[in-house]
């Protein structure tokens, strides 16, 4: 369906395709939004994860000076080193020889779970803060990642897009994005990625590419490896979401559907997209229904008045 608020094929001279293709990471998915909140709240959440990526830094060193043989088998990638280093204190004793091996064990797990961490935070938020410093209106993007991605993955077809489909919805919940800021709006799988927004704010300084563009939308390869996108935003509009349910409702009643009209009585923007995701794994789509009601309820919103 031809529509402003349907996904949309972004032309081939289109200056997000590059910045799309070089951050993708063979994802093909991303979603942006702009984040309006105050720019003291932007402080004072970086200020606490600077806090603890510095505690856990703290942490590391002290570890690290305490079992440089820990280091040196997380640099090898190889245990044996842990084993090596451990066996030295045989001629103590065998409990003694047990405890350095398990304080040893605890480092290895310890220093290969910090180190990710700082060095994401370091060459991610760090790194962004000082090249762009805080700002009124920031473009913050987000990837499907991490554990939670790999176990959606691990679920049977329809079960996946069923959950990752719900966890779109979720991550881009218009009451969540106003209430968090930036670092706090990661909502597994979904992490934030700074690489595609310092090129974004390259594009928009150079007046190439106007901020106002990347507005809560999610952006998406097609079967045909083209980049889409769909203006989430556009659907932002509650009176309008009211007028386009009441339509839907009609139009469900005309066709039997009695179940799912109940299932639509006096449910908020949200839920109504949680039943739709929901719908499609019950083998009927509502989400075609849902776009040509909402297009038919701005149509009838924008209808020039009748002269009488």
């Amino acid at each position: 369906m031809d529509t402003v608020f349907g996904p949309k094929t972004l032309p081939q001279d289109s200056p997000a395709i590059p910045l799309l293709e070089r951050n993708d990471a063979d994802r093909g998915v991303y979603i942006s939004h702009l984040d309006r909140s105050p720019i003291s709240i932007k402080i004072l959440v970086f200020a606490v994860v600077l806090l603890m990526n510095t505690a856990f830094a703290v942490i590391m060193l002290w570890r690290t000076s305490k079992n440089y043989n820990v280091v040196l088998a997380l640099v090898l990638n190889d245990f044996h080193y842990v084993e090596t280093g451990v066996s030295s204190t045989m001629k103590k004793g065998f409990w003694s020889w047990c405890w350095t091996f398990l304080v040893a064990a605890f480092d290895y797990r310890l220093l290969g779970t910090l180190w990710p961490r700082i060095r994401e935070f370091i060459t991610g938020h760090l790194w962004f803060r000082l090249r762009y410093g805080f700002r009124e209106t920031e473009i913050v993007f987000r990837v499907p990642a991490g554990k939670e991605l790999d176990q959606m993955l691990a679920l049977p077809t329809m079960k996946f897009q069923q959950a990752f489909q719900m966890s779109l919805l979720e991550a881009t919940n218009r009451q969540f994005i106003l209430e968090n800021t930036g670092f706090n709006t990661r909502h597994p799988p979904w992490e934030l990625c700074y690489a595609p927004s310092m090129d974004a704010y390259r594009l928009a300084d150079d007046g190439v590419f106007d901020l106002k563009n990347w507005e809560l939308s999610v952006w998406r390869k097609d079967g045909y490896a083209q980049w889409t996108v769909w203006e989430l935003w556009r659907h932002q509009d509650p009176s309008l979401c009211a007028m386009a349910i009441e339509i839907m409702k009609e139009r469900l009643k005309t066709e039997g559907k009695d179940k799912l009209v109940a299932s639509l009585e006096d449910a908020t923007q949200e839920q109504l997209l949680s039943i739709i995701a929901h719908s499609k794994g019950e083998g009927f789509d509502m989400g075609e229904r849902w776009l040509e009601a909402i297009s038919e309820a701005d149509r009838i919103r924008n209808q020039p008045p009748r002269l009488h």
